[in-house]
């Protein structure tokens, strides 16, 4: 989000993201070709189905459409919803339901349902900057079949309010809170801890409900070994949760690449890359988007498959530092600035959604506009065959 007196601190890389945007041409990258094992799983050739940008200013049900960081699918009711990341400035902290219609229509615009305020521990909305909302998930009790939403929200580490998973029912109301590691909630101690506004930012669950992932955007303070220009920016600690207990049970990391524009990049500058979203392809495997900017270069927004197989549990690793872990194997599968859009903004929400009639999954994104002019609301549906075997 765009700080109103941003010259008052140190400027976040969102924050740059609408002079990014119109100060810069947004320059493709090559993307890099790996090479593949044999009799390894390919990855499959996503194609974009359709797109639509929303125009500046939506407004429905009396708030302001923008912000949108998190997406979940309902397909027993046909419904979408997209968190919104407001921290309650333009409107209380909300959820928007809304419909899409057929995933190849042109434009690709949603039908607004309704608005689910979030309700905190007092039965009201949440405060001013009490939360931050970016991950959703929407989870069906096994027992009873009833919806709810889980959320991540990413705190405001320099106001001292840690990060913090939720559940909510659909009327907004707060059904629980789960217990977070304490190095993700740690918080007052120079180096150490998650920074702001690094925290939690994806979530996904697992196809059979048990689990939750979470993905921190950002390296924890311990985590990092530097800032030497075109080091990578840290491992990003990907959690998984146990959804009856509320209780982390696993935890591997991530390393998000180092240079997202490629090594020859205008004025010199590199622009690190953190983790906005992530899905779950199956029980080995995640998909992770990576999205960076520069202010010479814009918007970058990758989608890479991360394995799961090999990783170190870093559930009680203090700091990952070293070679005390081993990081997810990962390759890539699309770079949106070559799938024919004619622009990239601000990725930040993903989920699965209806099959096509060939039995293909879809894949919807949108992106987190930060209520500013500069920027758009984007929507786009992929198509995503199964991987082939080599």
């Amino acid at each position: 989000m765009v700080h109103p007196n941003p010259t008052a601190f140190r400027l976040h890389r969102r924050q740059w993201l609408g002079m990014a945007l119109s100060a810069a041409g947004l320059l493709a990258a090559p993307a890099s070709k790996a090479r593949t094992p044999a009799r390894r799983a390919v990855a499959p050739a996503l194609r974009l189905l359709a797109h639509g940008s929303l125009s500046t200013g939506t407004e429905f049900k009396g708030t302001l459409v923008g912000g949108l960081s998190g997406l979940a699918y309902d397909a027993q009711n046909d419904l979408w919803y997209a968190l919104s990341d407001d921290r309650s400035r333009h409107a209380p902290a909300r959820c928007y339901v809304f419909r899409l219609p057929p995933l190849t229509t042109q434009p690709l615009l949603p039908q607004w349902v309704d608005v689910i305020t979030l309700l905190g521990a007092d039965g009201k909305p949440f405060a001013r900057h009490a939360v931050d909302p970016e991950g959703l998930a929407l989870r069906r009790d096994p027992a009873t079949g009833s919806a709810t939403l889980l959320w991540t929200s990413e705190g405001d580490i320099r106001a001292q309010i840690a990060p913090a998973l939720y559940e909510s029912a659909l009327d907004g109301r707060l059904l629980r809170t789960f217990t977070l590691p304490d190095a993700l909630r740690e918080l007052g101690r120079i180096g150490r801890g998650p920074r702001h506004n690094e925290t939690l930012e994806g979530l996904a669950l697992t196809p059979n409900g048990q689990h939750a992932w979470t993905a921190m955007e950002g390296a924890l303070a311990q985590d990092r070994d530097g800032l030497t220009p075109g080091a990578p920016p840290g491992p990003c600690r990907l959690t998984r949760f146990d959804v009856a207990s509320g209780r982390a049970d696993r935890q591997v990391a991530y390393l998000p690449e180092a240079r997202p524009f490629g090594p020859l990049m205008p004025m010199g500058g590199v622009g690190e890359s953190g983790i906005s979203e992530i899905i779950v392809r199956d029980n080995d495997h995640l998909w992770v988007l990576e999205r960076a900017w520069t202010p010479a270069t814009g918007v970058s927004a990758r989608l890479y498959e991360a394995d799961l197989r090999h990783a170190s549990d870093t559930l009680a690793v203090d700091a990952l530092t070293g070679r005390r872990y081993r990081p997810c194997a990962k390759r890539l599968l699309l770079d949106l600035r070559q799938c024919g859009l004619p622009h990239v903004d601000n990725f930040e929400a993903m989920a699965w959604g209806p099959r096509l009639p060939n039995g293909h999954r879809t894949l919807v994104m949108c992106t987190d506009d930060n209520f500013n002019p500069l920027q758009v609301t984007q929507f786009i549906a992929l198509e995503a065959p199964p991987p082939l075997r080599r």
